[in-house]
């Protein structure tokens, strides 16, 4: 009895698919240009920063931003520039990248870990003495790339839940005819995740729903934001260091999620036996954002430090964004495993936070320096635009779900002998989220170690970070328990360079 229904069904589903597919392209086309796979997510995504660059940076914990002397602190503060009285090259062609994650999800642990080789710097300074008795010492001008931030990460979960994405698909496609389903709902009523409930022509059962369900998920992300800086700065009677830097980050975000769903009780619920749904997305595009800093050394043993960082505007973020259903059946004749997919190509702009910053370092006997740098930023003032699209329902969940996330940055240095240094560091930041009550609420925490060899032209810098951070993912539309995910990545960095 059962597959004679399913038969019906069918024939009625094919009378009704050449309408589905012809309205499917039509709608399709119109969105070309609007927002689908983007939102609140990319925003707050594409507006961090972990500041990563030079071994030295690294090593010491980031805390340049009153100490100078490094190209990578440009990204923090400019004025850092300002220190140098050489030219120099410095060139970071190894990091290395090791993650571990552990996901806790319905209280089921799973594991993944991933490896990455990048290089994260490259820059040049170039420091002129300024032969005027008008207080001016110096100028710098530097040019080069810093990364300030890595997505590369991979996870996994795997849980037994009382619920499923089609119980999500559906409550979206409520109200919406069946000829003029879209993106996920099209997928899940081709791939008879959910159908009508009888009787309606708008309203939607997911066929899962109130079923235990083995539900398995595996995440990977891959890309980088670079920043390419051009700076200039000025060293004014060893007491005042100005900096400015114009910058212009490139993003480079791939992540590739593979879900699954199978009925836990049973081999099969409505002759359906497994989900298979595959996402890629991809993002690229550039922006501009302005940094100035000072720096002042009140007296010769300390350095106080002032940065701010206008609104990075991306122009242009290429969106791809590609999702395809599998659906495995059993026990229906002429019905074979069925497979449909869409994709999404859109184009939108984001506007990212400001920041401030502020930085202390404490030199001793030019043999060693003690520092500190605190950075401030408002996630909630992130921005989403489309001139075909209104972003402003995104736009209000920024502004709900983010907040303001304190950076503090410390770190020191000891030169051992002449040319050999130690250095070690620590960084925090805290939760981004306005709703943090667990301890998976997105703070991070850095720990990191480094060496240096200094001669007269050359020096040689490695160093290792730990960072170790805890973060909520859902698995779909964050309705319900999330996924608890703790995540150790470890660098390893090595830096050369040259002055003349």
């Amino acid at each position: 009895m059962q597959n004679v229904e399913y038969i019906s069904k069918i024939k009625n589903r094919k009378l009704k698919e050449m309408k589905r597919i012809a309205t499917l392209m039509i709608v399709l086309i119109g969105m070309c240009g609007i927002g689908f796979a983007q939102g609140d997510y990319e925003a707050f995504t594409f507006s961090q920063a972990d500041y990563l660059g030079t071994a030295r940076f690294m090593g010491a914990g980031g805390a340049f931003g009153a100490t100078g002397g490094d190209f990578s602190a440009v990204s923090t503060n400019p004025a850092s520039i300002g220190l140098y009285k050489r030219h120099e090259v410095s060139f970071t062609p190894m990091q290395l990248l090791f993650g571990y994650s552990d996901t806790y999800y319905n209280q089921q642990k799973a594991s993944a870990q991933n490896f990455k080789y990048t290089v994260p710097q490259c820059g040049i300074v170039l420091a002129n003495t300024i032969h005027r008795d008008n207080g001016w010492k110096s100028w710098q001008f530097g040019f080069g790339y810093n990364r300030i931030m890595d997505f590369n990460s991979s996870y996994r979960a795997n849980a037994q839940v009382m619920n499923t994405i089609g119980n999500e698909i559906a409550m979206h496609a409520n109200g919406t005819d069946y000829n003029n389903l879209t993106g996920d709902g099209y997928l899940a009523w081709m791939g008879w995740m959910m159908d009508t409930v009888p009787g309606y022509h708008n309203l939607y059962q997911a066929l899962y729903g109130g079923h235990d369900i083995n539900q398995k998920a595996t995440v990977v992300r891959s890309g980088a934001i670079n920043e390419m800086t051009i700076t200039f700065g000025g060293n004014y009677n060893d007491k005042f260091f100005v900096g400015a830097t114009l910058g212009f980050p490139f993003i480079d975000f791939r992540e590739k999620t593979n879900y699954y769903e199978q009925p836990a009780d049973a081999y099969d619920i409505g002759n359906v036996t497994e989900y298979a749904l595959y996402t890629q997305q991809r993002n690229s595009g550039a922006g501009v954002n302005l940094k100035l800093g000072v720096i002042y050394q009140p007296a010769e043993f300390v350095r106080l430090g002032l940065g701010f960082h206008t609104p990075t505007y991306y122009w242009n973020i290429k969106d791809y964004f590609y999702r395809e259903l599998y659906t495995e059946y059993v026990n229906i004749p002429n019905l074979p495993n069925s497979r449909f997919n869409y994709e999404n190509r859109n184009n939108f702009t984001l506007t990212t936070p400001l920041k401030f910053n502020a930085s202390a370092s404490f030199l001793i006997k030019k043999r060693a320096f003690i520092a500190a740098e605190y950075e401030f930023e408002n996630y909630s003032m992130a921005s989403l635009y489309n001139d075909n699209y209104d972003y402003s329902n995104e736009n209000e969940m920024i502004k709900m779900k983010y907040g303001i996330s304190h950076n503090l940055r410390v770190g020191a240095e000891v030169n051992i002998t002449q040319g050999f240094s130690l250095r070690a560091g620590y960084r925090l930041k805290t939760s981004p989220y306005k709703m943090h009550e667990t301890t998976y609420n997105g703070t991070a925490h850095f720990i990191s170690a480094g060496v240096g060899f200094r001669g007269k032209f050359f020096f040689c810098d490695l160093a290792y970070m730990l960072r170790m951070s805890k973060d909520s993912y859902w698995l779909y539309d964050p309705v319900g328990e999330p996924c608890q995910v703790k995540t150790n990545t470890h660098y390893a960095t090595a830096t050369i360079g040259w002055k003349f």
